[in-house]
């Protein structure tokens, strides 16, 4: 009888241990959306706003903050949307390394127009503990607030940005519904998108120095 209550102790002992873990692998990140959002944003500012930096400096060093911030893999599938599952392996790569650069070029592009301005962090919205929706505005000495909002995902316990809304268009959506046009063009081909997007590619650090030079 003894035995038996000891392996069932054990047994229980187990399924609480192994129930703990998993719990942990999906728990949310520790970090505050909000201040994960706020320190993105100005560490943005700070940078794009720095004229002690040259402009293929603030190129680089925008590149290392959206990469660090924003969760490409995911973004990747969602732009890509049912064509990522007829994609083959090797197309996948390609886009995604592809698509790395793109989010830089063109993020890059709607941040660096909005350098040296004032970060305000509004409405939080939650859905479970891996997934937020924070309004922000950019307040803008000459015009009037830029609405900014944000949809994040927690990802190895950390938050990631997979969108950005700005004035009610979501830039992923936009992003899908132009990758689609391109795909349909060329004959329902991921290949046809990722010559276009090589094509981009080569033009690169010419927009990316474009970009960073109008903080300057």
């Amino acid at each position: 009888m003894g035995t038996k209550i000891k392996k069932v102790s054990l047994w229980l002992s187990a399924l609480v241990l192994t129930a703990g873990i998993a719990m942990q692998a999906h728990a949310g990140p520790k970090q505050s959306p909000d201040s994960f959002i706020t320190a993105f944003g100005d560490q943005a500012i700070k940078l794009l706003s720095n004229s002690s930096s040259d402009a293929a400096e603030r190129s680089r060093g925008l590149r290392r903050l959206l990469i660090k911030n924003f969760d490409v893999d995911f973004i990747s599938k969602t732009v890509l949307a049912r064509h990522w599952r007829k994609a083959s392996a090797a197309e996948r790569v390609e886009f995604r390394n592809l698509f790395e650069d793109y989010i830089v070029t063109v993020y890059g592009r709607r941040l660096g127009g909005y350098s040296g301005e004032g970060f305000k962090i509004g409405r939080i919205a939650r859905k479970g503990d891996d997934q937020a929706y924070i309004s922000s505005k950019i307040v803008r000495p000459d015009g009037p607030p830029v609405k900014v909002a944000w949809r994040l995902r927690g990802r190895g316990g950390k938050w990631r940005i997979v969108d950005i809304v700005v004035e009610g268009v979501s830039m992923a959506l936009t992003q899908r519904s132009e990758f689609g046009a391109v795909i349909r063009k060329q004959g329902g081909k991921i290949s046809g998108l990722n010559a276009k997007l090589r094509e981009l590619a080569g033009d690169r650090d010419k927009v990316e120095n474009k970009v960073a030079a109008k903080a300057s």
